[in-house]
């Protein structure tokens, strides 16, 4: 798991356009991390999900060219792409917190069984995580 930051940090570090992006990446990541024992995700790392999301836009290439070379579950690759996936309300979520739609992260969290006010505890801490780790180099 630490390469993939790693990874993704380096790409990042080389050029100014993407740090916001990588930051993001980094706060998904977490986020799945912290979200991972409360939903169901099958054998998928919810944290390399996150992770990876956003890194067609760091490195300019397609999703899909990008998912080629990378072993990941069926179920991952599928929500990256934007097709149907067990990991898509999960997904959602995510991205519901990070766009700060309130009321789209509410409901998610209903669909999940899960407390909203954990769920925006979890997604502070992620927060805090990748602000630290991006600071930290």
């Amino acid at each position: 798991m630490r390469r993939w930051v790693r990874l993704v940090a380096a790409v990042g570090a080389g050029q100014e356009k993407t740090s916001d992006l990588v930051l993001s990446a980094l706060v998904r990541g977490r986020l799945g991390e912290l979200l991972a024992p409360h939903v169901p995700h099958g054998e998928s790392d919810l944290f390399l999900m996150g992770l990876l999301s956003l890194i067609d836009a760091m490195l300019e290439i397609p999703m899909a060219d990008v998912l080629e070379k990378i072993p990941l579950d069926q179920a991952t690759k599928a929500v990256l792409l934007g097709k149907p996936s067990p990991l898509r309300t999960v997904f959602q979520l995510m991205l519901a917190h990070e766009s700060g739609e309130w009321a789209a992260a509410a409901s998610l969290c209903e669909t999940l069984h899960m407390d909203s006010e954990a769920v925006a505890g979890y997604y502070w801490q992620a927060q805090q995580w990748a602000s630290e780790l991006s600071h930290g180099q």
